[in-house]
């Protein structure tokens, strides 16, 4: 299975676009893959051309999709057979973007940094390079959006009006086409461009706008401008959503959340009376529950401004102080604990449905409408303090263990990274006292929510573990070559009279990292004998030149503990492979020594030495 012609994932980059069913669509691809299937479902008339625009059609289009080819004389062909009204959509890579530089390969050329090289066959292109194209195509106006992790599966849209906050950028290892490099950790690298206000230069990809005529970007029914768009469309059909940000003519934001699919209109129109039943639960105590009321395009909820809980902690973890962030988790899980409404708890058919028959103890509490989801980035503090639980998506009318709503805050935040972890997640789990037993079903429990949430589904994070391709980390690189390194080591020993020993040897190393020697080596004249050790393993030596300045011979006589096999190759099936030189001249005794070394394991060398060296035997046992 192609995950790129296959995914349905793949077609959100146009999804959100709001292509009426009359208006005439171009597709720059080809007429059956998922994206001219969606397509297809957005509007009555598409069109389906492999590269370019019909030329010898008359006929003018609303929408041209073009998701590759960003040249000023493809848009140029564009530009002609649009509509006065007309849009053209154009996603293309950026040759600067933050996980090719982190080491993934360059789709184009399928090289490493093939953008930022500008290697021939790259797509890569930069945000000046796009607005100058389409300039010169005749475009009047253009507007950029970011989608994120990229064009190819793209989850999240951004804008310039609604950009990343830092901690949203995670997930970013996918690579399905080809394996990548791991050079530093792309999140915290993208936290710190946010801080820097640089995001949108480096962007993965981007997504583009473009017009002949009047500006006008994306609207909704509202004739609200689109911001941002989150597609949480990686579960079951009955789940699947969408998370809209808009913006009105005076600049407020709104916050729209629409049924990706049919079959999610219930779990979106749930949502209102989620609210009420949540509200009044909560009444009294410190959170107060985002309003929220159906309309035709879904359940709109307040655009509140704040910082989440979760920022609020990952400062006090920057600062060093552990003990306040500690201490703040517990403020809001004994909140959360401490509610009024709190009933005992009752299993019932709806809760076996979703969390299946685990092993709960007596005694524990239940609210009558639960919000499982009530973790730390969805608690929003308010410039008054206020904490606003602002998505309460996960939520059920039925009693769940208000233990296990404490257990999932500590795992989504103190149990994520190697940083929160130092909050000590089991210390906090016996503090809420939540005990080993209960640790154990409620793993359970949310082994089969998401079971739940998925509805059958292959989620993407699975198929990247059974289809990806391998990532590798500088740090495992650098390992294995400083290992490799180190048992490609060529060491001379001197002897001075005295032997040889190990207080007198210099060590060289293979400056290409590939086992190959080019060496000019001055020997003293109190030296007698040289031995010269290529590697602390079994190996085999291609010896090019071993001899001294002046000498007519390539390679000197010498002894050593290998097999001959052709020419200037040697095996040598030792875990201490040595080549001694006996006779060193009295002038001119500068060391000129070309070889290549490639390491192989003991028992392969064990295994082919007896069948090319018929005293094998012998010298075995002479050695021994």
């Amino acid at each position: 299975m192609d995950i790129f012609e296959t995914s349905h994932l793949r077609a959100n980059i146009i999804a959100w676009i709001p292509i009426r069913k009359t208006d005439r669509v171009c597709y720059i691809g080809t007429d059956t893959d998922v994206i001219a299937q969606k397509l297809r479902q957005m509007s009555d008339y598409v069109t389906c051309s492999m590269e370019q625009t019909d030329q010898t059609s008359e006929e003018e289009y609303d929408y041209i999709i073009r998701l590759s080819d960003a040249s000023w004389e493809m848009l140029k062909l564009d530009y002609a057979k649009l509509s006065e009204q007309g849009k053209l959509v154009l996603a293309a890579e950026n040759a600067y973007g933050l996980k090719y530089l982190a080491g993934a390969k360059e789709i184009g050329s399928g090289e490493y940094f093939g953008g930022v090289e500008a290697l021939a066959d790259s797509v890569g292109t930069t945000r000046e390079e796009i607005a100058s194209s389409l300039r010169r195509a005749g475009f009047v106006w253009h507007k950029f959006y970011y989608p994120f992790p990229d064009h190819q599966f793209a989850m999240n849209i951004y804008s310039d009006e609604y950009l990343p906050k830092q901690g949203e950028l995670i997930d970013q290892i996918g690579n399905f086409d080809a394996e990548r490099m791991i050079l530093f950790d792309e999140t915290k690298a993208a936290d710190a461009l946010i801080a820097r206000n640089q995001f949108q230069d480096f962007s993965n990809a981007y997504l583009v706008v473009a017009g002949k005529s009047v500006f006008g970007t994306f609207v909704n029914e509202k004739k609200e401008e689109i911001s941002y768009v989150k597609f949480s469309n990686d579960r079951g059909a009955s789940h699947n959503i969408r998370t809209y940000i808009t913006r009105d003519s005076d600049g407020a934001f709104h916050l729209l959340k629409t049924a990706d699919t049919p079959k999610a209109k219930p779990h979106i129109a749930n949502l209102s009376k989620t609210a009420e039943k949540l509200q009044e639960l909560y009444a009294g105590s410190r959170f107060l529950i985002n309003s929220c009321k159906n309309s035709a395009e879904g359940a709109e909820l307040a655009f509140l401004q704040g910082h989440t809980m979760e920022e609020e902690l990952d400062h006090y973890l920057e600062q060093g102080e552990h003990q306040k962030a500690s201490e703040k988790i517990m403020e809001v899980l004994e909140e959360i604990r401490l509610n009024k409404r709190c009933r005992d708890f009752q299993i019932t058919e709806e809760f076996k449905r979703v969390f299946g028959e685990p092993d709960l103890p007596e005694g524990l509490n239940a609210l009558e409408v639960s919000d499982i989801d009530l973790i730390m980035p969805n608690i929003l503090v308010g410039a008054d303090q206020s904490w606003n639980v602002i998505d309460y998506e996960w939520s059920f009318h039925f009693p769940v263990p208000v233990n296990f709503i404490l257990y999932r805050s500590i795992r989504y935040y103190a149990d994520t990274t190697a940083v929160r972890r130092a909050l000590n997640p089991a210390g906090l789990y016996d503090r809420a006292g939540i005990t080993e037993r209960e640790l154990t079903a409620y793993g359970a429990m949310e082994d089969a929510f998401q079971k739940y949430v998925l509805g059958g589904r292959i989620p993407m994070r699975q198929l990247y573990k059974e289809k990806g391709k391998p990532a590798y980390h500088i740090t495992s690189v650098l390992h294995v070559v400083d290992d490799l390194e180190r048992r490609r080591a060529l060491q001379i020993y001197f002897d001075r009279g005295s032997g040889f020993c190990e207080e007198d040897v210099t060590t060289f190393h293979s400056k290409a990292l590939d086992g190959t020697y080019h060496l000019e080596i001055p020997i003293e004249e109190d030296v007698m004998k040289l031995r010269i050790d290529p590697g602390s393993q079994a190996c085999t030596v291609e010896l090019e030149r071993l001899t001294f300045a002046g000498s007519s011979e390539c390679v000197l006589n010498f002894i050593s503990n290998g097999h001959k096999l052709t020419g200037g190759m040697y095996l040598f099936d030792t875990d201490d492979p040595n080549i001694l030189l006996e006779k060193l001249p009295r002038t001119n005794r500068v060391l000129l020594l070309d070889l290549r070394i490639d390491s192989m394991s003991l028992a392969a060398a064990e295994w082919i030495a007896p069948k090319i060296d018929t005293k094998y035997k012998l010298k075995k046992m002479l050695r021994k």
